[in-house]
């Protein structure tokens, strides 16, 4: 898709030397550094909303044990009781 848009001339002058240097065309450039950028702070305000729960000292908890039950609680939803 075509558009136009305004560039830093420093901006442009560093993608510039960077598509000369990879021997890739300046479109290429923006195009990769958009997507990083944006990737970039997609991912940094992710891990903004992510919750860590940290266990409690003791014992670890039987996984197996816990899987089963969440297996079981799955076949009691699918079976309507």
């Amino acid at each position: 898709m075509r558009t136009t848009l305004t560039v830093d001339d420093d901006l442009l002058r560093l993608a510039k030397q960077r598509a000369a240097s990879l021997h890739i065309p300046l479109v290429e450039v923006i195009n990769r550094a958009l997507r990083k950028g944006l990737l970039d702070d997609h991912l940094s305000r992710a891990a903004e909303a992510t919750v860590v729960y940290r266990a409690e000292p003791g014992p670890a908890p039987d996984l197996a044990a816990w899987a089963e039950r969440l297996d079981d609680e799955e076949l009691r939803r699918k079976a309507g009781l």
